[in-house]
């Protein structure tokens, strides 16, 4: 009778063991695969997709330490290249290509006010971002794990390269320009003092990528980028105090995408529908 009762508390724990050692396998596709590889089967899990919802975070700091960051937080769709959202601006990105809607028309964020300026720049394409990171699947080195909206995740991470680096401080520096240019007061003297495009240093800027893998499907449910610009001390004029090289002018952005291939409802205006050819 105790042989039978053991047997009858050991069937139901035996058989669980069974069914998990028989699930982990197909719901880990990561499996013991490394790292490149893993970043090479998200990339091509990801570009399979025709679309997914995406929420984003931006951050930007703007000076000295204490000075305030400027924030947006947009949610949205992406489909392939093309991505809209909606939160701190409405925005429309084909590729590289933004219009903002300021309310009478939609514009490109060189040509909208200081303000709004600012605020376009915490958002960035998530199809630029995923591109980015495919051109460097070959270093791709795995970090921690965890569990997103109820998906086991693993963690990539990557070093942005020189050309990545080089592009993002031509942005960031000619930003920079119109921004300070047009303050006003102390700050806005920096405007005809200092050209950012040039006085950014490639050598010491450091960009990193962090990746959020899906292990049962490939699939990227987070992508965080963060750029820590650096200023070269001798691109300044040596009135400045040596305190503008230290200016903190780190951008961050952090996308989380759901909804893989599902309808996500979105209204996209007819104006961006016609200009881009969006259906």
């Amino acid at each position: 009778m105790f042989r039978l009762l053991a047997l009858v508390v050991l069937l139901p724990v035996a058989t669980a063991a069974l069914a998990q050692d028989r699930k982990d396998p197909a719901a880990d596709k990561i499996g013991k695969d490394k790292a490149p590889t893993v970043a090479k089967k998200m990339i091509v899990e990801t570009q399979k997709r025709k679309g997914a919802s995406i929420s984003l975070a931006g951050e930007m700091s703007t000076g000295p330490g204490a000075a305030p960051k400027i924030t947006g937080a947009f949610d949205g769709v992406l489909r392939k290249d093309f991505a809209g959202v909606k939160g701190t601006l409405e925005i429309y990105a084909q590729g590289p290509k933004i219009l903002v809607n300021t309310g009478a028309r939609f514009d490109v964020p060189e040509e909208i006010e200081a303000q709004q300026q600012s605020q376009a720049a915490t958002f960035r394409n998530p199809a630029l971002l995923i591109n980015e990171v495919s051109k460097l699947v070959n270093a791709a080195q795995f970090l921690g794990e965890e569990t997103i909206e109820g998906k086991e995740c693993k963690e990539l991470t990557f070093l942005a390269d020189e050309a990545t680096v080089k592009q993002y401080l031509k942005e960031i520096g000619e930003r920079l320009n119109r921004q300070f240019k047009n303050m006003a007061g102390g700050a806005g003297v920096l405007g005809p003092m200092i050209n950012f495009a040039s006085a950014l240093d490639e050598k010491t800027t450091v960009g990193t990528y962090s990746v959020m893998v899906g292990k049962e499907d490939l699939l990227i449910r987070r992508l965080t980028f963060v750029i820590k610009p650096k200023i070269n001390p001798k691109s300044l004029p040596p009135q400045l105090p040596p305190q503008v090289a230290q200016m903190n002018l780190d951008q961050r952005y952090e996308v989380k995408f759901s909804k893989w291939d599902e309808d996500v409802a979105f209204e996209i205006p007819s104006a961006i529908k016609a200009k881009w050819g969006i259906k």
